[in-house]
């Protein structure tokens, strides 16, 4: 092949790459307006479709099914969730700091009203389904991850251990919001901090 024949293939695909990129995020933002929408209920693939502007084909192009779809949703939303935290970590030096931060932040996505319309339909849907639940869990596994280091700097024996049961209280929490219409107050992230941190050892006078 010569190089202006080749050189035309590579543009050929980059155009193709561009037009697929378009489409999966058309497919992705019409799957959080879906959801939101008719939540509780399962949104169906024919209304994504529909509000995509896009066709059946095209869709089982980029997606297995709807449960592939959900978790390419819920790995969009837990990656902005990620840069958030890492931001607002980002701000501390203490490994309490963080953690608190870490806790405030995560609570912060079930305390602001835009942003928990979309948290309440998207745990809705992740809990109907087997396959989607052990998506979830591998997914938000980098939340937890996030706490980490900052436990063992505090002189955890076992970090990861100690990580995990901080993140189940907080996603817990999260999951009582989500599955209500109450919103945490600065009391409630308050004593969520302090609860997690006295488990870590953290003493009062500490904080």
């Amino acid at each position: 092949m010569t190089n202006r024949a080749a050189a035309a293939v590579v543009r050929a695909l980059d155009d193709r790459q561009r037009e697929a990129t378009e489409e999966v995020e058309r497919i992705l933002a019409a799957a959080i307006t879906v959801m939101e929408r008719v939540s509780p209920d399962a949104p169906r693939v024919s209304d994504i479709v529909a509000a995509a502007g896009v066709s059946n084909k095209a869709f089982y192009r980029y997606f297995a099914g709807k449960d592939d779809l959900m978790l390419a949703v819920m790995e969009r939303g837990v990656a902005l969730v990620v840069s958030y935290l890492e931001h607002q970590m980002a701000k501390e030096v203490t490994p309490v700091g963080k953690i608190t931060r870490w806790i405030s932040g995560s609570l912060a996505q079930v305390a602001d009203p835009e942003l928990i319309g979309m948290s309440r339909a998207l745990v809705g849907q992740m809990s109907d389904s087997d396959k989607r639940r052990m998506g979830e869990e591998e997914t938000m596994a980098v939340m937890r991850d996030l706490l980490v280091e900052p436990i063992r700097d505090l002189g955890s024996s076992d970090p990861r251990r100690d990580a995990d049961a901080v993140f189940v209280c907080a996603v817990g929490t999260m999951r009582r919001y989500v599955d209500s219409t109450d919103q945490p107050g600065r009391k409630d992230i308050s004593h969520l901090v302090g609860f997690c941190l006295r488990g870590l050892g953290v003493a009062e006078g500490e904080r």
